[in-house]
This record gives structure tokens, C-alpha cells and sequence, in this order.
């Protein structure tokens, strides 16, 4: 079977299986789940198995996910899709009641009043008993007053009147019967391309594209490289924390194609029975990896979970975000180092990086220099600054010199990852969909969080999204497990089970877990362009990544109850 044929194989099983899930009578089964979310269930089941399975790239999928949603479950769904919100007739018998068969107010009056509510309940954005209680109350008493003012003293009275019943136990009991059928909106569906992390991330684009074309990441290497000396062990250190550093502001896998290729002359001298050249050549995806832990831009699960705290209410900035995430990656550095000089022993006894070039000093340059250097400074230090700037604005700033200075050109811009954007997009779209057609809330209120440990389900999610990141991108495993953790999180934190502090824990952890599955060449991008060296065995980058897995993740979860119980998110 050719590959053409394999993918198209994958795709019509992905196809029939979330299909299927139109089919199943979820309501008659006891499940709270409507018509129009069982499309969201199949829409979300579609995009896990696209991305588990790629039978294409899986930014792909991303853009499918939108599109399908604006076609099949927004507001602007093809005609034969979109759902009866409501019951109209029983809202215009309400009305009816509500203002009596006989009076003032005639037939044609009554019908206006109608039209007026059900025009306005279309244009909700979400649908509840509250909402129709607050709209029929607004629509007669607005047509009281116009009523009034027209000297209609009998009208305006009667539809006060209307008002008043409508909290009678007999109307309520009617409007709180009534069944919503909720829709994800066009506007939120589209701005998920434009949401203000996606502007954040761009920003780390510019800064990172900026840095390599004007070589301000290989001379920086340099000069960070020259403390650690030439002790291969030290080396290998240096090499990691540089790796480290870059991916904190650039993409991971262009961090370790620029560092593997820095590395491919000094990997010439190891013997070819040396371990250490493998060690060497194994440090640079693991630091990658690692470091984009450390900042929100550093790698997408963080930026995705930064979205699901925004959309709670909850913020973190990015310096807050810093002096947690950045001392992780310390710790993991170190641990990750000592597992490399313990598995894979060098037998050479001297390393001699040479990496050339000098800064530049061209007006462009020092327009990048200083750029980076008031962009990043901003992004750590405006909370105590007091500017009141947040990390989405700031991001917006290299943005726009950079294309002012003519420092980034429209080639520049078409060489840059928009593929993870709009990776990074669909993910959102996903939560989206949750979201407005109501399908977090139901499935959440059907299952008693409230009992539940907060403890007992950071690790537990924590577990499954590290098997998950271990097979598949670690972007969409964020994207898919996000949305649903951000929902049981608010869900249990109304519940009283689970304080702000502790649902901003969780998230982190889920954040940080996505980064952490890197035990396989198909784990991370970095991993396989390691891999490809032919430097590194699998069984090896097995057993040290499983175990930096693992150990990492302790570490993850010993963090985020340490930084709950110093209230270090409360402040």
C-alpha cells in the first residue's frame, strides 16, 4: 500500500469513527448532550485522531477544525444546519400570557412586542432561562415607557402588569422549561486567528527571525559558550544552557537546527566508539525542549494554557510566568545533564568550540539589539514598572520596528512558522466550540467535581498528557486536553473543591507536561532532527528521555503544590 493510500485509509477512519458520534442518541442514553454539541463531540473526536494518525500536516487539521466549525456549528452554518435555538412558539405564548387576551393592548401591539423579543434572543450569544427572563422584562417595560410618553396610560400600565407576572410561579416555571439549542458565534470562531496570544507569539517570531538574520543568536552563542571552557562534560553543559536560553525566545526546532549545526565540525573529533559524541548530540533537543518551558512564547502549550487562564478570569504575566518557569528549567538542565554523563561517557579529554563571527554593528543591527533588549525587558519587568502594558501589547512592539526599520522584509515573513499559528488557531477553536454551544458546562455539571482532589487530578492529568505529548505534537495535545481541564478547573473552583491558585496549578502542569513527552524521535521536532544525525540510538534517547519524563514531571507537580502553598499565585 502506497502512502497516498495509507493517509486516505487514515482519513476515512477518522471520518467514519467521529461521524458515527452524529448517530448516537445521546439524550435518549441519559447524556445531557444536544444535537448541535454532539457535532462539537464528533468535530473534537475528528481533530484527536487527524492529529494522532497525520495523514496530514497537522496544522492542517487545525484550519479543517475551523472551517468545519464555522460551516456546520456557528451562527453562520449552512442554512440546513442551523438549529431552532428555541422554542418560539412557547416564548410568544408566554408574551401572550404574560400581558392577558383582553385590555389595552391590541393584537397588533402584542405581535410587535414579539417579534422585538425573538429578534433580540436570536442575537445571543448564549441562550439561557435568565437571558429570556431579562429580555421579556426589557421589551415590556421598553414598550411601557414609548407608550407613556405617548400619552397611552392604559398600555403602559397593562405591560407593567405584564412585567410583574412574569415572576409569577406559573410563567417562570414555563421559562425555565424551556430548552436552548447554543451555537459557537462567527466573529469568536474567526478572531481565533487573531486572539491577542496568537499577537504574542508573532512578536517571539519577529524577535527570533530578527536575532538569526542579523546573527545575534550565533554571536551570543559564542560568548555564552567562552565561561564553560573546554572540559567535554562543561562543554556539553554550556551547549545546553545556550540551547536552553534560545528556545525560551525562539522556536524549539530552529534553536536545535542552528545549535546541531554549529555542533556538526566538533562532532567530527569524537572517536565513532565515543559515547559522548552521542551525549553531545542528544543534550541539544533535550535543552530545546526544556527550555521552552521557560517564557509564555517559549512554546505553544504555554501560550495555550495562558489562553485558557485569560478566558478564566486568571492572569498570569510573563514575568510572573518567568520566575517559576525559568528556575524548572534550571533544575531540569541539570538533571538532564547529569543523566547524559552518567549513560553516555566521553573518552575525550578536550573540546574546542569554534564559532565564528563578531557582533554587528550596522544601524539595522543595533536596531535588533536594542529591540530584543526593550521588548524582553518590558515582558519581565513591567509589572514593577507599573506601565500597565501586558505581554500581548509589548508583543506588538518588535512587531511593528522591526517592519518600520525594514529589519524583517516581506521574504522574512513568509519564511516564518504561520504554520504553528494557525496550529496554535484551531486549538482555540476547539475551546471555542466548548465553550458557546454549552457542551463544557453540561458534561461538567453531570459529573460531581466538587468531590473530587484537586491533587488526585493534576496527576492524573498530568500522566495522560505526557503519553500523549510522548506520540503525538505537543501542540495539539495541549490544544485538546486544555480546554477540557479549563472547564473542569472553573467547575471545581465554583464548586469550593478547588481555589484560583489551584486551577492556574493545574493548567501549568498540563503545560508543562506537553512539553515534557520527548522519549521517542517522533516525540518533538528537535528529537528527530538528532535522530537524523545518526548520532543518536533510539534505545538511548528512549531511556534518557523516559526518565527525564518522569522525573520531570515530579518535579512539576512538587513545583505547583510548593508555589499553591506559598500563595506565590495570589499575588
Amino acid at each position: 500500500m502506497s502512502t497516498t493510500q495509507k493517509n486516505c485509509l487514515k482519513i476515512v477512519i477518522a471520518l467514519v469513527i467521529s461521524l458515527s458520534m452524529l448517530f448516537i442518541p445521546f439524550e435518549t442514553l441519559g447524556v445531557p448532550i444536544n444535537y448541535v454539541q454532539a457535532r462539537v463531540v464528533a468535530l473534537f473526536l475528528f481533530a484527536a485522531l487527524m492529529w494522532i494518525l497525520e495523514p496530514i500536516p497537522i496544522w492542517t487539521t487545525s484550519t479543517l477544525v475551523i472551517a468545519i466549525a464555522l460551516l456546520g456549528i456557528s451562527n453562520q452554518a449552512l442554512t440546513f444546519l442551523r438549529p431552532d435555538r428555541y422554542d418560539v412558539s412557547a416564548v410568544n405564548a408566554i408574551v401572550q400570557d404574560a400581558i392577558g387576551p383582553n385590555g389595552a393592548v391590541t393584537p397588533e401591539k402584542v405581535k410587535q412586542i414579539q417579534e422585538s423579543v425573538n429578534a433580540r434572543l436570536k442575537k445571543k450569544t448564549n441562550l439561557n432561562k435568565d437571558e429570556v427572563l431579562m429580555t421579556l422584562g426589557f421589551q415590556l417595560m421598553d414598550y411601557s415607557e414609548k407608550a407613556e410618553k405617548k400619552g397611552e396610560t392604559a398600555v403602559a400600565q397593562q405591560l407593567r402588569d405584564a412585567h410583574h407576572h412574569l415572576y409569577d410561579s406559573s410563567v417562570s416555571s414555563r421559562i425555565s422549561s424551556l430548552k436552548f439549542v447554543n451555537v459557537m458565534q462567527q466573529k469568536s470562531t474567526m478572531a481565533t486567528f487573531a486572539d491577542p496570544i496568537i499577537i504574542l507569539f508573532l512578536g517571539g517570531f519577529f524577535l527570533a527571525a530578527a536575532a538569526t538574520k542579523y546573527r545575534l543568536d550565533i554571536n551570543l552563542a559564542k560568548v555564552l559558550l567562552k565561561p564553560f571552557g573546554t572540559n567535554p562534560k562543561f562543554v556539553m553543559l554550556g551547549l545546553m544552557v545556550v540551547t536552553a536560553l534560545f528556545s525560551m525566545f525562539m522556536s524549539n526546532t530552529a534553536t536545535a537546527a542552528m545549535m546541531l549545526a554549529i555542533l556538526t565540525p566538533v562532532l567530527a573529533l569524537f572517536a565513532p566508539e565515543d559515547r559522548g559524541r552521542a551525549a553531545i548530540a542528544l543534550c541539544i533537543p533535550i535543552a530545546a525542549n526544556i527550555g521552552g518551558i521557560g517564557t509564555p512564547i517559549g512554546t505553544p502549550p504555554n501560550a495555550i494554557a495562558l489562553k485558557a487562564m485569560q478566558d478564566m478570569g486568571l492572569t498570569i504575566t510573563f514575568g510572573k510566568w518567568m520566575l517559576f518557569g525559568v528556575p524548572f528549567v534550571i533544575v531540569m538542565l541539570l538533571v538532564g545533564w547529569v543523566i547524559l554523563v552518567k549513560m553516555f561517557p566521553t573518552q575525550q579529554r578536550e573540546l574546542k568550540l569554534e564559532v565564528g563571527g563578531t557582533f554587528l554593528k550596522t544601524p539595522k543591527a543595533i536596531v535588533v539589539y536594542a529591540t530584543f533588549a526593550v521588548t524582553i525587558g518590558l515582558w519581565c519587568f513591567s509589572d514593577i514598572l507599573k506601565l500597565g502594558l501586558d505581554s500581548n501589547t509589548i508583543a506588538i512592539i518588535p512587531i511593528a520596528v522591526f517592519a518600520a526599520t525594514k529589519v524583517i522584509t516581506k521574504e522574512d515573513l513568509k519564511a516564518m512558522s504561520w504554520d504553528v499559528l494557525w496550529l496554535v488557531a484551531g486549538g482555540f477553536a476547539l475551546g471555542v466550540a466548548l465553550q458557546e454551544t454549552g457542551l463544557a458546562k453540561d458534561m461538567i455539571d453531570a459529573i460531581p467535581f466538587g468531590t473530587w482532589n484537586p491533587t488526585v487530578l493534576m496527576i492524573g492529568a498530568g500522566f495522560i498528557c505526557l503519553f500523549m505529548a510522548t506520540f503525538m505534537s505537543h501542540t495539539a495535545t495541549a490544544s485538546l486536553l486544555m480546554p477540557i481541564l479549563a472547564g473542569v478547573a472553573g467547575a471545581m473552583v465554583q464548586s469550593g473543591s478547588m481555589d484560583d491558585a489551584g486551577a492556574i496549578g493545574l493548567l501549568c502542569s498540563i503545560a508543562f507536561a506537553s512539553s515534557l513527552g520527548m522519549a521517542l524521535p517522533i516525540s518533538t521536532p528537535p528529537n528527530a532532527l538528532a535522530y537524523a544525525t545518526g548520532l543518536v540510538e533510539q534505545k538511548g534517547m528512549a531511556i534518557s528521555g523516559t526518565i527525564l519524563c518522569l522525573l520531570g514531571l515530579a518535579i512539576t507537580f512538587i513545583l505547583m503544590y510548593f508555589l499553591q502553598g506559598i500563595g506565590f499565585f495570589a499575588m
